[in-house]
């Protein structure tokens, strides 16, 4: 049925998958980071909980599944894998946000949103690997596509959710959050296809007379063996084994404990500045207009001439923006504000697409499953740990700045093994000897 659909419809399948993403990544971004903000405050109060606490089931989560990357990973490369990890993990992230509306109980608050919402979470986001094996010509195009997802987060969420807050307490905002995750991304979980070839397709919508030539040189950057698309891609086994995947591991990690880590803490930073909290969500959602725009020209230029380039701009961004960021303690202006987060949404979502995108390009797509989800564990601890580590160290020295400080920090760790990411090349297979 998937298989007819697929050939029927009047656009290329392949958006589908792009389109499902996009749903995720608002509302992982949205109710993970960039709202999460806005539930710090009042959660806090009525809690009587440290920061550090409100962020600790991220970390729980992120710890338990820290050893599935390498075991789904291989999955999302299975015939069935990537649709039945995404509609386990749409439900399972459903349930925690669900449970949020009695939330109280330190362990259940853990178990339910640290360890079942974790495992949603990270299992989804393996399943997403897919979209680079529907995309080779056009994957920046469509990574920026799915970022925009991430972008939707901090344009609508804050928003939305300080209004719920505001209206019907943070409890009854969690749980219709829930609801309408598994009412909009529940469906299109079930149309994930792990591949175009699984449907008669070929990637991009190629149609099968379409020369494989059509590739972008940037996008062929490792060892045979070829696919359909002209692409040379790498086994896990042989990725391990290359410089460029652990510098990539380094840069990514780094990066994304960096700015995860400082997101839930920007609502919280602007509103001990005086600024009305929704004076300093709507900064939040200023920022997410460019985030959108930059994601699509800086993935449109990683297709024509490669991600390396565009890479290294984005990090350059997102550090000094960072910098512009904690300059408003001491401009303590609503314009600056204002000014500093549209500055940082120039280079932040674009860097997510771009980073993905390198990854994919440098690898492969045949076995970017396994591939990735060795990455992806060490992304999900950056991304979910970060906030608990920010956490932490504001929790000892309530001060703002220490945050900014290593968060910048990292950024240029990150910056340093960019430069250090070269194309890999390998010397041609040999010719198997013709048998007469």
């Amino acid at each position: 049925m998937k298989k007819s659909l697929a050939q029927r419809l009047p656009f290329y399948y392949g958006w589908v998958i792009v389109a499902f993403g996009f749903v995720f990544g608002a509302f992982n971004v949205g109710m993970t980071s960039w709202g999460l903000g806005v539930f710090v405050t009042p959660m806090q109060e009525d809690l009587d909980w440290d920061r550090s606490l409100v962020f600790l089931p991220m970390l729980v989560g992120a710890l338990v599944t820290l050893p599935l990357g390498i075991v789904l990973g291989p999955l999302a490369d299975k015939k069935h894998g990537p649709r039945l990890m995404a509609i386990i993990g749409v439900i399972l992230f459903g349930i925690s946000l669900l449970y949020m509306r009695n939330a109280g109980n330190v362990f259940g608050y853990i178990l339910i949103f640290g360890v079942v919402g974790g495992l949603g979470r990270f299992t989804v986001q393996i399943a997403l690997v897919v979209v680079p094996k529907w995309f080779v010509r056009k994957r920046g195009l469509a990574q920026a596509s799915v970022s925009a997802g991430f972008s939707v987060g901090p344009l609508i969420f804050p928003l939305i959710l300080q209004s719920l807050v505001d209206s019907i307490g943070w409890r009854d905002a969690w749980f219709v959050m829930g609801i309408a995750l598994l009412a909009l991304a529940l469906p299109g979980a079930f149309l994930i296809i792990r591949s175009p070839e699984d449907v008669g397709l070929l990637p991009d919508g190629d149609k099968p007379d379409d020369s494989p030539a059509d590739a972008p040189v940037a996008a062929r950057t490792a060892a045979p063996p070829r696919g359909n698309s002209g692409e040379v891609s790498l086994t896990r086994k042989e990725a391990l084994h290359t410089r460029q995947f652990w510098y990539l591991v380094v840069a990514i990690g780094l990066a994304t404990v960096g700015i995860r880590g400082m997101i839930p803490n920007f609502q919280p930073f602007f509103i001990s500045l005086d600024f009305n909290a929704t004076t300093a969500a709507a900064s939040i959602t200023a920022y997410a207009v460019p985030a959108i725009i930059m994601g699509f020209v800086f993935g449109i230029m990683a297709d024509k001439q490669g991600p390396r380039k565009p890479f290294l701009i984005v990090c350059c961004i997102v550090a000094s923006g960072l910098v512009l960021v904690s300059l408003v303690s001491i401009m303590q202006n609503v314009v600056m504000m204002f000014a500093a987060m549209i500055y940082l949404g120039f280079g932040l979502n674009a860097f997510f697409v771009v980073s993905q995108v390198f990854v994919a390009n440098t690898f492969g797509r045949q076995h970017i499953g396994a591939i990735r989800g060795v990455m992806q564990t060490v992304n999900n601890l950056a991304t979910f740990g970060g906030p608990w580590l920010f956490g932490v160290m504001y929790d000892i020295s309530s001060e703002y700045i220490v945050l900014f400080s290593v968060a910048v920090g990292f950024w240029l760790i990150t910056i340093t093994m960019g430069t250090l990411v070269k194309p890999l090349v390998r010397p041609p297979a040999q010719p198997t000897p013709e048998t007469s």
